[in-house]
This record gives C-alpha cells, structure tokens and sequence, in this order.
C-alpha cells in the first residue's frame, strides 16, 4: 500500500508540475503513517553536534511540521527536549518540513550545522514507511568560543614591588608549564592599575576589564578604591573607566608592621567581581563596601556615573554586617550573585553561609529568595596537610587584635564567594577565595605588634559545584543526584578521606585544598581553568589547574595541566607565595561566530525548489568553494551524505561580509540519482534560481550558472548577518538534462 501510495505521489507530482511549486491532489493522511518524534538539545559548544555527555535537553521550543500545501500542525518540546507528532488529519503526502521557532527575545538560535551532526532547521521528515526521529539543536550565541582562546587574569604586586611588576596579562587557554615572556603577554604594570581581582572583557572593542581590589602589602592604582580601569586586548594605554562612588576611605600604611592595620578591610571596602553582560552592553560591579550591584554602560570610552546601583539583597545572615556579596557569573541574561554570612558578629562557625542570588538586568531587580543558600561548615580537606585544624572553613577575622597565634606556616581558611560560573547543563561552579590569605602573605609581619617574627600564609580555598534539578533549584555536591568524583591514583586525586567534585583540586600529601577562588569556563574547551597554588609541583608559586569537566581531574599526574605565573624569586613575581597572588580569571572569546551553508539537492521536479513530496535526496561529493567578495580562495569543502555543507569560522567567515559560494558539479556523486546507472555529471543541469514563496527562501535555489545551465559551475552570493547569526538558505539545485 505504502508503495503504490509512493507511486500515486510522483505521478501526481510529474502531472501537476508549474513554475516551480509543485501542485498535487491531496491524497490525505493515511492511518498506517508513522510518527514523528522531534528532540532538540543545548548545543553548548556550538559545534553542531550532539554531545549526550554534556548538553542537555531543549525544552519550550516550538516545533513546526508543514506539508506541500502549507498545512502545519505544532508542538512543544517537553523537559525531554521531545515534541511527538502522530499520524494527523491536518498533513497530506507524508514527508513534512521541520522547523524550531524559536519565542519573541528569546537568546536561543538555530544551532551551527556540522557534518553528520545535529538536523538543520528546515530538514524533512518522511513518515510514509514508518516512524521518523530529528535530532536538532539549539543555541546561545554567547556561548560561543574559539578553540584554545586567550585567558586573561590579573597579577597581585606587593607594595614593596616596583611599580613597574605586570598586573594584567594574557595567554592561551592551552598554554602548561611555566609563564615567560614567549607565551604570556603583559597588557599593564601595578602603575597603570594598582591591586585589582575582577576582569571582564567587551568581545566586540576588545577591551579588558579591571577592578579596584583591597589586599593587605598591595596599593590602589591612580583611580582609587573604586577604580574599574580598561585596557585595549591589542595593547596600548590603560586608562579610567568608572569610578564605583561609595568603595571605602581606608587607606593603605605600609609603613606600619606591613600594612598591618589594613587586615580588617579587606573583603569590606574596595570592589569584588566585575562582568559584562552577553550582549557587551552592561558592565557590573560588586561594591563591597556598601554591598550594591553597580550597573554601567559597558560601550563607552569612559563612565561617569552608573545606569543603575541596587541593594544586593542579605540572605539571613546573623547580623546585617554578616553579609558579604562578593562573586558574579552571567548566562542566558542572568545575572548571577554570590556572597557569604561571615559569621563575625558571632564568632560561629555554624552561622558561615553561601548564597548565590539571581539578578535581571533588564528590570534591575533580585529573585525573591536566593537561588542556593549552603551552611559552609561541613569539613574540608587539609589546607596543609598536617594541620588539622586547616580542614575548615573559620568565621571572619574582626582585625588584628584578634588574629590567629603566629606561626611560620599558617592557614586559617576564611570563605569569599568571589567567582561564578554556569556548566553546559546548568550546575554551578562556586569558586570560593580564603579571604585569610587576602590579609598575610608571604614572610608577614604579624599584625599584631605584640607577636614577632614572619610567618607565610597558605590559601585554603575551593571549587565547588552545585547541581541543577529539574525543578531550578540545586543541590551541593555529593548530596543527592550530585554525585562525587572518586580520587584518581595514584597522583591525580585527593586524598583518600577526601572526595568532591573537583578532586584534581589538590597537590597529594601536601595541601587537599589549592583553589583560590577564580574561574574560567569555555564551553567549548573540555577542561575547566582555575586559580591554584604550587599548580606545576614548584613550592611557593600560583597560578592555574586546568580540571576535567566531568571528573574533575587534572590527569593521571595532578601537575599535568598546570601553568604557573607567579613565582618567588621571578623579577615578576607579585611577592605573594601560595597567598593568593592571582585574580579573578576571564576567556577572552571572539565575537560570536557566524556560518553560513546549506545543500545541494537533485531537483526532479526541476523547478528551483526542493520538496517534500518528490524524491529529492541530497547529493554528496560536490565541491564547494568559498570566495571572498573580491574572488580570493578561502576555503573549499565538499558536500556530505545528505549534501550539505558549511562554512564557520574555521573557514576564516566574518560577520557583515560579503562572500561568493561556488558550487562545481564536476565532483558530484551521482549514484544517490540512480544507483545502477549513475549519470554522468556532465549532463547534469542547474536549477534556475527561484524563489519558493514568502518564508521558503530556505528550500529554493540561490546559485547561478556562470555560463550557461550545463556548465560546470553556479555560485551564490552571500552576506552574512550580524554575530551569532546562522544563514542555512543558500542552496543549489541540479537535474538531469532530459527532454
């Protein structure tokens, strides 16, 4: 029955041909027809395929079925990323387009096309000898990032330094071993910026972000306590960008037993994390001083005021002077706001507490209760190891009058909630900094004038994670379905009393803590970067360990991925030791990318436009070459399976340019035509180039011979959209030179 009902389609089909439609009797659903089954998934890494380990379902997406006639019926993606479509009265013929629609501002897309990836929008389904199944996907542009991008962090100088120490720097993102002048770049110097911690970076100016930072032995730079300052990504002058009003008075007294009297300040006055929001618009800032989200115009050379400044909302903390907002992160339009209850006003460990709050920029206002909240004192892995009490988390330190008994070798972990980040499923990545080293550091003087002697500080920070539930909310590691990752033997795990997420997070035997608060996460990279001490097995260094996503290693040796910047007795060195000599840490991504591509298809009907109701494979193996505007060679590839073909940013394409695409029949594999007899390539025919109507610019033919039809070659001309756009409409059309 089914393939009679075939036969009657392409009769009717060669019938009823016009100028490019093809007009059928509609020969109506038939009860035997199978179901369509549509899943579409977050393609986090935007590389147009699915990757089942890491990227979730799509749910709320607007899914389209459309027959030959314009006919369309319309479902839903559930939490499973699943629209079901079963046989209908409302579809004709059998085989369906399918496209995603995506609701009015949202920040998904169409996902990139990849060969033998994820379904293009736009694809056919044929139900007619059964079942038929999509995947497909969907994407943020923000997501997007170049393979092995540039990291950018910031160096912490001490005030004994010259000023002439790097503070900003940059490097890429595979870069392992030790810093040097051949594979890090110095942007700016502790006399362009002081001490700073947050960096943020504008993807369209190429500018990078920096944040006035209070830390005990460091000064302010030229704009003060409130400074954010901006530098070009290419190089050049670093200059003031925004003054945050409000950030503290208290100043710095080196002169005085090291900076002693400092202690107290930090984590209360100067600034926390700096962001930017996807789009480069908006730049935010934590003020810590008076504990509000600045918000300023991120496209401007300079700001002299803030677009908005907003209480961030205190969790419950014990008292009001607990609370200590700190962290950001930004996806999906979310801003996302950590913070700690320090317990100092109670001395009590069971009143530490973390909170991350959600914020909406565009209405410039908080969730109404924080998106996590987690008690802080469950124990931790030895700070260093040997010293048990290290395997905590302490309450805040009121000042020197109340500092811990000097020792030579000290840690006393205190929790800054001071970095964000959002996994490809949701989760969480909490980077927490020890606020305790922010106020010693290497060889210190006791603040206290009645201790003598030096002592060096050891970081006890974390990394931490916390998973997404389908209902939003979220759950700690190794609590519930947030399983913990088993130590890796015999180098590459935490000790064996010790078991997290992140159990590369540690130097074994020595210290089961070596975070130290800062976050960089490409979704496109498989590894995790992040702030650690003594990264590359050299005693007294900081700098960065790069952890599996999944397990959270950092491979069979813990040193394997590890890059250090910082080290003692190095000319650009900070001074800091394991005290916390780094800053906050940011990918530096492109722009996002755009692509442009789609197919090239044996048009039967030889109208100029594809369709369902025909048998009108796709046809592999032709060449297809991508020219600049002015004719130069880019970049060739060749038509899969299915006969499409893409070009990216791996092809060298821009958005907002111009490009010709030249198809060249002379490769084409003609056997999907007619498999006994293919014909030959040279009696194949261009389409004419045609439109299919309003809205269908997706199925017709865009390519012009060059010459004439039978000629060897039709090129399209194209220009691509603004960043993060996807342009999968330019097709071509070939039929068999037949009277």
């Amino acid at each position: 029955m089914k393939a009679l009902r075939k036969a009657l389609v392409a009769v009717a089909a060669g019938l009823a041909l016009t100028t490019g439609v093809l007009q059928q009797p509609a020969l109506g659903a038939d009860p035997s027809d199978g179901t369509v089954r549509i899943k579409v998934i977050r393609d986090s890494n935007t590389n147009g395929r699915y990757d089942s380990a890491t990227e979730p379902p799509a749910a709320g997406i607007t899914v389209e079925l459309t027959d030959v006639d314009g006919n369309v019926v319309t479902g839903v993606t559930g939490p499973d990323g699943v629209a079901t479509f079963p046989p209908n009265t409302v579809l004709t013929g059998g085989k369906y387009y399918v496209r995603m629609k995506m609701p009015n501002g949202s920040f998904l897309q169409p996902t990139f096309g990849a060969s033998g990836g994820l379904a293009s929008n736009a694809s056919i389904v044929d139900v007619i000898d059964g079942d038929a199944e999509l995947t497909m996907g969907v994407r943020n542009p923000a997501d997007w990032c170049e393979d092995n991008p540039r990291l950018s962090t910031v160096c912490q100088v001490a005030a004994a330094k010259t000023g002439g120490v790097r503070t900003t720097v940059t490097f890429n993102f595979n870069e392992r071993g030790d810093s040097n002048s051949g594979n890090t770049t110095t942007l700016a110097t502790r006399n362009d910026t002081g001490n700073t911690y947050g960096v943020a970076y504008h993807r369209q100016q190429r500018r990078i972000f920096t944040g006035a930072h209070a830390k005990r032995h460091t000064v302010y730079g030229p704009g003060g306590q409130g400074a954010i300052y901006v530098t070009p990504r290419a190089g050049g002058a670093t200059t003031l960008f925004a003054t945050v009003p409000s950030a503290g008075t208290t100043a710095h007294q080196d002169s005085v037993r090291l900076d002693g009297p400092f202690v107290g300040v930090v984590g209360k006055e100067s600034l926390g994390d700096i962001d930017i929001s996807e789009n480069d618009r908006q730049l935010f800032a934590v003020n810590l001083n008076d504990r509000r989200l600045y918000t300023y115009d991120a496209a401007q050379p300079t700001a002299a005021a803030p677009v908005t400044s907003v209480a961030i909302p205190n969790p419950g903390c014990r008292a009001a002077s607990d609370w200590r907002p700190f962290g950001l992160g930004v996806r999906d339009g979310v801003v996302y706001v950590g913070g700690t209850c320090s317990a100092e006003s109670t001395q009590n460990a069971a009143d530490l507490q973390a909170a991350v709050w959600t914020y909406n920029p565009v209405t410039a206002t908080f969730g109404a209760t924080p998106l996590l909240t987690k008690a802080l004192n469950f124990p931790r892995g030895e700070a260093s190891v040997g010293t048990p009490a290290s395997n905590r988390w302490y309450p805040w330190t009121t000042g020197a009058a109340t500092f811990p008994t000097p020792q030579q070798i000290v840690a006393h972990p205190e929790p800054i909630l001071s970095d964000i980040a959002i996994e490809s499923n949701g989760d969480m990545v909490l980077g927490f900094r020890d606020r305790f080293a922010d106020m010693t550091g290497f060889q210190m003087e006791h603040p206290n004038s009645a201790y003598t002697g030096l002592h060096s500080t050891v970081s006890g920070g974390d990394l931490n994670r916390a998973c997404r539930k389908p209902d939003g909310s979220f759950e700690w590691e190794g609590t519930g379905n947030c399983p913990n990752n088993a130590p890796t033997r015999p180098n590459g795990g935490q000790a064996a009393n010790v078991v997290e997420f992140y159990p590369g997070e540690n130097w074994p035997g020595v210290h089961q803590e070596v975070a130290q608060g800062a976050i960089g996460l490409s979704l496109r990279e498989g590894r995790l970067a992040g702030t650690a001490l003594d990264p590359t097995n050299q005693a007294w260094t900081g700098g960065l360990g790069f952890f599996d996503r999944t397990t959270g290693s950092r491979g069979t040796n813990t040193f394997e991925h590890g890059f250090s910047i910082q080290k003692l007795n190095d000319p650009l060195d900070g001074g800091f030791g394991k005290a916390n000599g780094l800053g906050d840490l940011e990918v530096l991504c492109d722009e996002p990318a755009v692509q442009i591509g789609s197919r090239v298809w044996y048009d039967r009907n030889k109208g100029g436009a594809q369709s369902v109701d025909d048998d009108e494979p796709g046809i592999p193996g032709v060449t297809v070459q991508l020219l600049a505007e002015d004719g130069t060679l880019m970049a060739t590839v060749r038509t899969g399976a299915d006969g499409a073909y893409y070009f990216g940013p791996e092809h060298g394409v821009r958005p907002n340019t111009k490009y010709k695409i030249r198809f060249d029949k002379s490769t084409a594999d003609t056997s999907v035509i007619n498999s006994r007899r293919p014909p030959a390539t040279s009696g194949l025919v261009w389409s004419p180039v045609q439109s299919a109507g309003p809205g269908s610019t997706d199925i017709d033919s865009d390519a012009a011979p060059e010459t004439t039809t039978t000629g060897q070659y039709a090129t399209a001309e194209v220009t691509t959209g603004a960043p993060g756009t996807v342009d999968h409409t330019i097709d071509a059309g070939l039929y068999i030179n037949r009277l």
